[in-house]
C-alpha cells in the first residue's frame, strides 16, 4: 500500500490575488476586453457647441440671402415697390413688366451710405441675420403722363389726371443723359445710374 501523497497544487505567492472577482469565462481567449469610452471633455462639448452654432449662423444667414429680393438685386434689374415709405413692400420684376414701378440706379454695401443723388427714392432692408440691403431707385415714369410728385407717404408714383391740382406732367424722357441743360425751361430730375433725365412742366390745374 502506498503511503505516497498527492502532490499539492502550485502555490503562486507573488501572484495578483483577485478575491471574488468576476470571471469572464466565456471572452473569446487571447483578445483583450476593450477599455470604457472616455468621456468626452468640457472644452471639446464648448468646441461642438460654437461650431453647431456658427453652422445654424451661416444657414439662417444662406437662407436670408436667398429668400430676399432685394440682396439678391443689381443695378439694371426692374422692381415693384408698394406700400407705405414706412411698410415698403419690395420684390424683382421683369423690366417689361407692369409692375415695374422702379429700376434699380445702384446697390450700396451699406444702410448708411448715401445715394449719388437726392433724386432717387431709397429702400432699405436690415435682416436680423442676413444681409442689410440699401437700393437707390429710378421711378419708371411715361413721358406724356401727368404725376402727384409731392405724395409722400405711397411708393412709387402712378400715373394722374392731368386736371388734378398740384400734379406735374412729364414732358421729356431722357435715357443715357444725366443733363439738366436738356430740360430747356423744363424742371429737371437727373439719375446719375443708370443715366436719366426727366423734364416736367405744370400743368393748366397746377
Amino acid at each position: 500500500m502506498s503511503t505516497d501523497m498527492p502532490a499539492s497544487a502550485p502555490q503562486y505567492q507573488n501572484g495578483p490575488q483577485h478575491q471574488g472577482a468576476p470571471q469572464f469565462h466565456n471572452a473569446p481567449q487571447g483578445q483583450p476586453i476593450p477599455p470604457a469610452p472616455k468621456k468626452k471633455g468640457i472644452v471639446a462639448r464648448i468646441l461642438t457647441a460654437i461650431i453647431g452654432i456658427a453652422v445654424a449662423g451661416v444657414v439662417v444667414y444662406g437662407i436670408n440671402y436667398f429668400t430676399s429680393d432685394a440682396a439678391q438685386s443689381k443695378a439694371g434689374d426692374c422692381a415693384s415697390v408698394t406700400g407705405t415709405n414706412t411698410k415698403p413692400e419690395f420684390k424683382t420684376v421683369d423690366c417689361g413688366s407692369a409692375e415695374a414701378n422702379y429700376t434699380i440706379g445702384q446697390v450700396l454695401d451699406s444702410t448708411t451710405a448715401k445715394c449719388a443723388s437726392e433724386y432717387y427714392d431709397e429702400y432699405t432692408e436690415t435682416a436680423r441675420r442676413g444681409p442689410d440691403s440699401k437700393l437707390c431707385l429710378v421711378p419708371n415714369l411715361v413721358e406724356g403722363s401727368c404725376y402727384d410728385l409731392d405724395s409722400t407717404t405711397q411708393m412709387g408714383y402712378p400715373a394722374v389726371d392731368c386736371g388734378k391740382a398740384g400734379t406735374v406732367k412729364l414732358v421729356k424722357l431722357i435715357k443715357g443723359s444725366a443733363d439738366e441743360s436738356a430740360c430747356g425751361e423744363g424742371a429737371p430730375l437727373t439719375f446719375p445710374e443708370p443715366k436719366t433725365t426727366l423734364c416736367f412742366a405744370p400743368t393748366e390745374s397746377a
